[in-house]
């Protein structure tokens, strides 16, 4: 292109003498690039990227749906529903079946608690998997005279086994028995499953014994493949006429019913519209950067049309005088794709960290080239357009005019109202996403504000387990929970010590439909569905709940034919099933024959998290909850300090009553709740950066456009000030205009706003779209902010020498 190296340094002497308008373009392309790339990598990621596995648009998800659920549920199946799904039907091949749980892998000097999952031996088989090292789960392992055979995830094989491969074929004790490592998963392995992901140390056969067959407990969740020719929509129309058929052969399913899904789609149906809305978010920042960086540029291109014009006078060709300010472009856009990559990396680090807990499809995220190449490409035309333009428009100027000072070597109206029309559209831009930020600000604060139930301070959380087989006969309760509290309790620091089925914030509980006594039943599928959480006796002491009425459950509570059945409940129970009535007293049906009895009321504790309204519950004593688990949640109180400190002393009194027992997931119960807002901090965190770059970069434009002004206007402005004008009317004349624009693109942005906001009901947690003081503390922020950008070009026009500024002209 005939482009020299003394040009190339001459065009960076050039940038280094206007320092701000070049720095400023710098830094507006590098977060343009940066912010566009690293939302982007994420989208593509978590909603375009297809799943790992073999032709996985034929895979689905089989969901239980109620009453209760909705139309769009995505509850368990029971064994006898799978084993009659997958035998029945023709549209869905390989249905296969997965289930969480823990174990206990008995090491010589070591017993540690490994994640797991038991699934069908289909599985792998229908995913299209394979191993690593050694071979996968077959459907023969889930024989119950099989060989009890597990396969291992490469992150537990390389973290504690270091990665040798005898460990393939090796027999391991796992929760008491004598188990075969048959295979190493690859590297990541994963199954996705609606909104949950199933991640595991260890992978294990399901073996349905004749009692699980026969019974309706629902636990098991179900995926499947298509087959040839099959759809979604075929597949669950098949599903659907068999499950009617089930309905038919078992009435007590009536009201019950399934709904098929695409695997991909559902893994990112819960997360689809806030990641779009945070790529809307992410384009409008690109938006403003792009239309800042076309105003600097375009400003100052201006500026030097004189120059320009010059030049064609004497004799440049259209190339030659367009050459220079490309040089200069190109220059800026180098720059800004080295700083924007660099943003990006830390951007996509960032999201990554931010999103590892709670959004589990932005796993192993990366950044993309593809992104990256197409946010370079598009910064780099709008730089070199906008560097050109000047120039290019520069060529069609009589010389003569130029050289006499006219309108050839200054700015006409078009330019202003260019200019000026950028101006607006960053600032209404910026207002939109300054609103949004506020609304999920605003409905962060309230979740952060809602009232856990009970006193989280001092208290940590932490897992124990045992092997099963070591306390037969659901003897793990009196025989190991109940002696490790008592040996809890007597660690220095320790106030009290309880065991409950799933932490508060954590875990769901199960549920089941409750049937009081005398209650008309017309529909058992319509019953009221409750929350069960089986606790040892000290649990509200631990969490201090209050007692409204009755009593707590007692240690009396307990299993021996004397001890009547009682539970404690909530109050959203209370609100639900006895409005304006007492329930003390109240019997409902375990069966026909059977029932137990409300005995105490106590507060609500959100234990299904701080998004999810208040379940009703029912807490039972594990004595009487028919619960043999021995892997229980802990929750221990201490007297004072950090309750982290008496971690060792809580794994010793375990250890001081079973050596083999293990202890897992240890954290304080401020920090849980910390970590079950992980996804609206996620969201926040990202929506309201994009919304301070965006201000910044709104602001650097006013400031640009109205310091351009000042310098296109020295003259007038030193007539005026000849004329007899104050400092504080100049200060004035150029505020005043800096209000004009201001006032345009508020308005613009309210409407734009109102647009806007409506699609994010579903990141403001209660708060409304159109919250009156959300959207007037950001006009008025956005307003202070632009009249402090437009203070200094005020200023600086205040101070303007009539004479100087006369003679230069």
């Amino acid at each position: 292109m005939g482009v020299s190296w003394r040009e190339i340094r001459a065009a960076a002497r050039s940038l280094t003498r206007s320092p701000a308008v070049s720095i400023c373009a710098i830094l507006c392309l590098a977060l343009g690039i940066g912010a566009t790339t690293a939302i982007s990598s994420a989208l593509n990621r978590a909603l375009l990227q297809p799943l790992p596995f073999r032709e996985p648009h034929r895979l689905i998800s089989v969901h239980r749906i109620t009453p209760q659920s909705g139309p769009m549920g995505g509850w368990s199946q029971s064994v006898p529903n799978y084993l009659d799904l997958r035998d029945r039907s023709r549209q869905v091949t390989g249905l296969a079946a997965l289930t969480w749980g823990s174990s206990i892998i008995n090491l010589p000097d070591d017993a540690i608690q490994a994640r797991q999952s038991r699934v069908t031996g289909n599985l792998f088989q229908t995913l299209g998997s394979r191993a690593q090292l050694g071979r996968l789960l077959l459907p023969d392992d889930d024989r119950l005279d099989a060989p009890l055979v597990a396969v291992m995830d490469d992150e537990l094989w390389r973290r504690q086994f270091g990665r040798d491969s005898a460990i393939v074929g090796r027999t391991l004790t796992i929760d008491g028995q004598p188990t075969t490592i048959v295979g190493i998963t690859t590297a990541g392995f994963r199954v996705p499953l609606g909104s949950s992901l199933f991640r595991s140390d260890l992978w294990m056969p399901i073996r349905f014994t004749d009692q699980q067959r026969a019974g309706r407990n629902n636990y098991l969740q179900t995926l499947g493949r298509l087959a040839n020719g099959a759809t979604v929509q075929s597949a669950e129309a098949e599903l659907r006429n068999i499950f009617a058929t089930l309905i038919a052969e078992n009435p007590q399913l009536r009201g019950d019913n399934v709904r098929v899904a695409a695997l991909h789609a559902e893994n990112t149906r819960s997360i689809r519209k806030p990641l779009l809305l945070l790529f809307g978010a992410v384009v409008i920042v690109l938006l403003i950067a792009a239309t800042n960086v076309a105003a600097l540029l375009f400003a100052r291109g201006v500026q030097k049309q004189r120059e320009f014009a010059v030049r064609s006078a004497l004799g440049a060709s259209r190339w030659d005088t367009m050459r220079f300010p490309l040089i200069e472009s190109a220059l800026l856009t180098v720059t800004s794709v080295v700083v924007g990559i660099a943003l990006a990396a830390l951007g996509v680090k960032t999201i990554g960290l931010l999103a590892a807990s709670r959004i589990t499809q932005l796993n192993g995220l990366t950044l993309d080239p593809k992104v990256l190449v197409f946010a370079v490409l598009l910064s780099s035309v709008v730089a070199l357009a906008c560097g050109a333009a000047p120039a290019w428009r520069s060529t069609k100027v009589d010389p003569q005019d130029a050289l006499r000072g006219g309108r050839g070597g200054g700015a006409d109206k078009s330019h202003h109202r260019a200019l000026r029309s950028l101006v607006v559209v960053e600032i209404s831009l910026s207002l939109v996403l300054l609103i949004g930020a506020g609304l999920v600000l605003k409905g962060f604060a309230r979740l952060l504000a809602n009232d856990p139930g009970f006193d989280p301070k001092r208290i940590l959380t932490l897992q124990i387990s045992t092997s099963p087989t070591r306390y037969p006969d659901g003897t793990a309760v009196r025989d190991f929970v109940e002696p490790a509290l008592a040996a809890m309790r007597l660690v220095p620091g320790v106030e009290d010590a309880a065991a409950i089925s799933a932490v508060p914030y954590v875990t769901w509980g199960n549920n089941s439909g409750t049937r009081y006594e005398d209650a008309v039943v017309t529909d058992q599928s319509r019953l009221p569905i409750t929350e069960q959480r089986g606790v040892t006796p000290a649990f509200f002491a631990v969490t201090k709940q209050r007692l409204v009425s009755g009593r707590l459950l007692a240690e009396t509570d307990d299993e021996r034919p004397s001890s009547p059945a009682v539970v404690v409940v909530n109050e959203a129970l209370v609100r639900r099933d006895f409005p304006g009535r007492d329930p003390i007293g109240r019997r409902f049906h375990l069966s026909d024959t059977t029932f137990a009895t409300i005995v105490g009321v106590v507060s609500d504790i959100r234990n299904m998290g701080p998004i999810s309204p208040t379940a009703p519950e029912m807490y039972w004593n594990f004595r009487q909850a028919g619960s043999g688990t021995a892997t229980v949640q802990v929750m221990v109180r201490v007297a004072s300090g950090d309750p982290s400190r008496v971690t060792p002393g809580i794994r010793d009194a375990v250890r001081s009553v079973d050596a083999n027992a293990a202890v897992a997931n240890v954290a304080t119960m401020e920090s849980v709740i910390a970590r079950s807002l992980g996804s609206p901090r996620f969201y926040f965190t990202l929506l309201g950066t994009f919304a301070a770059i965006a201000m910044i970069l709104a602001l650097t434009g006013l400031y640009g456009v109205l310091s351009y002004a000042v310098a296109q206007r020295t003259r007038e402005i030193g007539i005026r000030s000849a004329l007899g004008s104050t400092r504080g009317g100049i200060v004035q004349l150029v505020t005043r205009d800096a209000l004009k624009l201001v006032g345009g693109g508020i308005l613009l942005g309210v409407f734009g706003g109102t647009m806007v906001t409506r699609l994010m009901e579903s990141m403001l947690y209660g708060t409304s779209p159109l919250d009156l003081s959300t959207w007037l503390l950001a006009i008025l922020l956005m307003t202070a902010a632009a009249m402090a950008a437009a203070l200094v070009p005020a200023r600086r026009a205040s101070k303007v020498d009539p004479l100087v500024a006369i003679q230069s002209e």
